[in-house]
């Protein structure tokens, strides 16, 4: 399973701009993509333990109105943790976090705070099925800002299916195109120019496939006005020049001056509607 976040994907403004060589292979390895450093650099953008946009407002928007009180969940593609620890601490709930980042898995473990023991874990996993994980052991399973990385979705949506207890819920949050199987063309010339793996898919196409793989889609939710907003607020933190110090702990100023354009590009495929933030609720039939 492929994971990558917003900042590794924002960089093509300040590329193009600058006629560097944005040709260059892949990652070979998630090690070499991953390093420590990134990973901080992207808790810098996001915020304490965040991989994804919004910190505890987007974790708020992302389970409204769905009841989290004492659950046990599973975290697909969890980085650092900062997902499952908010809502450990805030509802009580027994989350596993499931990554492919060796790093990352030791790196999340080591934060475990004293009151969260023996109630959150996190697993390494390398495949999208056979997790090590019983069956029937999870209310609840979400995913924040991952499966947009996957280009084929079944399987996860097949061991999702599998893990959950019957009418437990799968809640996903993730980017998709406007038009079907296509993304617009600031979004497509971002992957391009950066060797992404980012793949578009259309609501229509995200629902037919967590039903036709044994979910019930109970509401799909449009949040892409909430995640301009967010890409806004951390153009803000990061052009901040009381916060310049402290961010060079984390970025060389030309790393920051190309976050800052590529969180502007975001912002503006969303204003354009060529990019949108979906949220899922779906149900194991």
């Amino acid at each position: 399973m492929k994971i990558r976040t917003t900042l590794s994907v924002c960089l093509f403004a300040l590329l193009s701009q600058l006629s560097l060589d944005v040709s260059a292979e892949p990652f070979a390895t998630l090690e070499e993509e991953y390093t420590p450093n990134y990973c901080l650099q992207l808790e810098a953008a996001y915020g304490d333990g965040m991989m994804s946009e919004g910190g505890a407002a987007g974790i708020d928007l992302m389970f409204d109105q769905i009841a989290l009180e004492g659950k046990s969940a599973l975290d697909i593609g969890c980085g650092l943790g900062g997902v499952v620890f908010y809502l450990a601490e805030k509802y009580g709930m027994e989350i596993t976090g499931l990554e492919v980042n060796p790093w990352m898995v030791q790196e999340a473990k080591r934060r475990i705070s004293e009151p969260l023991n023996g109630k959150v874990d996190f697993l390494l996993s390398t495949s999208n099925s056979n997790w090590p994980i019983p069956n029937e052991s999870c209310d609840l399973i979400y995913s924040k800002g991952v499966l947009t990385h996957l280009e084929t979705k079944d399987e996860v949506f097949q061991e999702s299916h599998r893990l959950l207890k019957s009418g437990g819920l799968l809640v996903i949050t993730d980017w998709l195109s406007a038009d079907e199987k296509k993304w617009g063309e600031n979004i497509a010339r971002l992957v391009e120019l950066e060797n992404l793996v980012l793949f578009p898919e259309s609501v229509a196409g995200y629902i037919e496939t967590l039903e036709k793989n044994g979910f019930t889609v109970l509401s799909v939710r449009n949040d892409s006005s909430a995640y301009l907003k967010f890409n806004q607020e951390i153009v803000g933190r990061l052009a901040d020049p009381a916060r310049h110090t402290v961010l060079l702990n984390y970025f060389s100023d030309s790393e920051r001056e190309a976050s800052i354009l590529g969180y502007s590009s975001i912002a503006e495929a969303l204003k354009a509607g060529e990019l949108k933030v979906m949220r899922f609720v779906a149900q194991k039939k």
